[in-house]
C-alpha cells in the first residue's frame, strides 16, 4: 500500500511539474495568498478577503499559463553547412514555433557550444499561433572539432511566479578545417616514378596516363587493349599506366612541444606581422601569426598542390599519438589529410627525424615542416633521400626577427631543398572570403547596410 501510494504521489508530481519542467521561480509568492486568507479568517474584513483571493487566483492563473503554453514551444535549429575552413562565417537559423492560443512574452535560449567565438544567447518573444525566424553566426577564427549543443530554453508567466524550463542534450559536431594557401615560388621534390618492387602490380590499375604498349599476356584485362597499334602490329598489345607520375610525396609535419618551445622560437615577436590588407579584410582570422597554425596550413596547402598535380600523397606526424594518412589521390585524399589537421597540436614528444625514421619510404619525395633550426632532423633525411639529390624538401617555420641561412646552407650540402616560411608574413588564400552585402534595421527603424566576408 505504502509503494502504491509512493508511485501515486510520484506520479502526480511529476504532472504537475510538467515532467520536471515547471519550477517556481518565486516561492514567496505562493504563501502570499493563503497567509492573507488566514488573516482574513481571523480578522473577517471584507478587503483581507478580496486581497486573499486575488493572490490566489493569480498564483493558479501564472501555473496555468506556463502549464499551457510552455509543451506548445517548439524550437528548431538548422546549421547552413556540416563544416567549414578558418575564414569561413558559420550561419545557424532558428525558428521558435507557438502552437498555443497565448503569446509568449519572453524565452530565454542558451546554447552551449564550443566554437569560439559563436554565441546562440538570445531572448525572444512571439504572438500566439505564430512562429519566429532568426539566424546567430559568427567567423570561424579555429580550426578544431567543436560541438553545437547542449540547449536550455526557458520561459515564464506574466507575473514571473512560475517558469518552464526544457533541455535538449543532444549535440552535434562541426569540423572546422585549415585554410588553403597559395605557397608562391614553390616546387615540389620528385620522387622515382614506378618502383621496381611495385611496377607488376601497378600497370594493372588504370589511370589517365598510358605510358607505354606492351604484348598481351594471361591475366591481362581486354579493355586495356591498344586497338590502333594492333591493327598496325598484327599483335595483341595492351596499354601500361603510369602510377606514379612524379613519385608518391610524404608530409612530415613536426609537432613536437619542444620544436614549439624554444627560446628562440617563442620570443621571436619582435617585429610587427605584416598585413594583407587588413583595412579591406578586417575580419580575416591571422593564421599566419602563430608558428604552430603557419606550420598547419602550410602542411595542408602542399597536400593540396600535389593532389592537384595527380601525385599520391601522404601524412605522417606524432602529437602524442600517430597520425598516419597511407599515400593516396583524389579529393578524397585530401579531406583525409585535412581531417587529421583539423584537431592537431604541438603536445608530442617524439621529434620529427623520428618521426620520418619510423614510416621511412622507397622512391618517394618527402616534404618536412619544422620550427626546428638546430637540424637534429638532418640525417633523418639524409636516410630518406638516400643517394637522390632533390627528392626532400624542408618547409622551415622561422619567426620574423630570425634567419635560418645556416640551416640553408646545411640542407643544400645534403641536396635538399629549403623554403622558408616567415611566421607573421600572409600566404594569399585559396578561397578569399568575399564581401557580400546585407542589410538590417536598427532600433529606430533605419535601414542600414552592411558588408560581410563570405566564401
Amino acid at each position: 500500500m505504502t509503494r502504491i501510494m509512493l508511485d501515486g504521489g510520484r506520479r502526480g508530481w511529476r504532472w504537475l511539474t510538467s515532467g520536471g519542467n515547471i519550477r517556481v521561480r518565486r516561492p514567496p509568492a505562493l504563501f502570499v495568498g493563503p497567509l492573507l486568507l488566514l488573516l482574513a479568517l481571523a480578522a473577517p474584513y471584507r478587503w483581507l478577503f478580496f486581497l486573499a483571493y486575488s493572490c490566489l487566483i493569480l498564483t493558479l492563473a501564472s501555473y496555468g499559463w506556463v502549464r499551457y503554453v510552455g509543451p506548445r514551444l517548439h524550437l528548431d535549429r538548422r546549421l547552413s553547412q556540416k563544416w567549414a575552413q578558418v575564414g569561413d562565417t558559420l550561419e545557424e537559423t532558428w525558428c521558435l514555433h507557438n502552437c498555443a492560443h497565448l503569446p509568449v512574452l519572453w524565452l530565454e535560449i542558451d546554447d552551449v557550444s564550443t566554437i569560439p567565438g559563436y554565441s546562440a544567447r538570445r531572448v525572444v518573444s512571439v504572438d500566439r499561433n505564430n512562429h519566429r525566424t532568426w539566424t546567430t553566426g559568427a567567423m570561424c577564427v579555429q580550426r578544431g572539432i567543436y560541438t553545437l549543443g547542449p540547449l536550455r530554453a526557458r520561459t515564464a508567466d506574466p507575473f514571473g511566479i512560475f517558469e518552464y524550463e526544457w533541455r535538449e542534450e543532444r549535440t552535434r559536431q562541426i569540423v572546422i578545417y585549415p585554410p588553403l594557401a597559395h605557397v608562391r615560388g614553390l616546387t615540389l621534390p620528385l620522387g622515382r616514378s614506378g618502383s621496381v618492387a611495385r611496377a607488376d602490380i601497378l600497370r594493372r590499375h588504370t589511370t589517365p596516363d598510358a605510358s607505354s604498349v606492351r604484348e598481351y599476356a594471361p591475366g591481362d584485362m581486354l579493355n586495356h587493349i591498344h586497338w590502333p597499334t594492333v591493327a598496325r602490329t598484327n599483335r595483341l598489345m595492351v596499354k601500361e599506366f603510369d602510377q606514379e607520375r612524379a613519385g608518391t610525396l610524404w608530409i612530415a609535419l613536426d609537432l613536437c612541444a619542444e620544436a614549439y618551445q624554444e627560446p628562440a622560437i617563442t620570443s621571436g615577436t619582435v617585429a610587427a606581422p605584416v598585413s594583407l590588407q587588413s583595412s579591406a579584410l578586417p575580419e580575416a582570422p591571422h593564421f599566419w601569426e602563430t608558428p604552430l597554425e603557419l606550420a598547419v596550413v602550410i602542411a595542408a596547402s602542399l597536400a593540396a598542390k600535389a593532389l592537384d598535380e595527380e601525385r599520391l600523397v601522404g601524412f605522417l606526424a606524432d602529437d602524442g599519438r600517430p597520425r598516419l594518412v597511407q599515400a593516396g589521390r583524389g579529393p578524397r585524399q585530401l579531406w583525409r589529410i585535412l581531417e587529421e589537421l583539423a584537431d592537431v597540436r604541438a603536445t608530442g614528444t617524439l621529434p620529427i627525424g623520428d618521426v620520418v625514421r619510423r614510416e621511412r619510404g622507397s622512391g618517394t619525395a618527402l616534404a618536412v615542416i619544422t620550427p626546428a633550426l638546430d637540424g637534429a632532423w638532418l640525417p633523418a633525411l639524409a636516410e630518406w633521400q638516400r643517394g637522390r639529390p632533390g627528392a626532400a624538401l624542408a618547409m622551415l617555420i622561422v619567426p620574423a626577427p630570425l634567419r635560418a641561412s645556416a640551416l640553408e646552407e646545411r640542407l643544400a650540402a645534403l641536396g635538399a631543398r629549403s623554403y622558408v616560411c616567415v611566421v607573421g608574413q600572409p600566404l594569399p588564400l585559396v578561397n578569399p572570403p568575399r564581401p557580400r552585402a546585407t542589410l538590417r534595421i536598427s532600433p529606430l527603424g533605419k535601414v542600414i547596410g552592411d558588408v560581410r566576408r563570405e566564401r
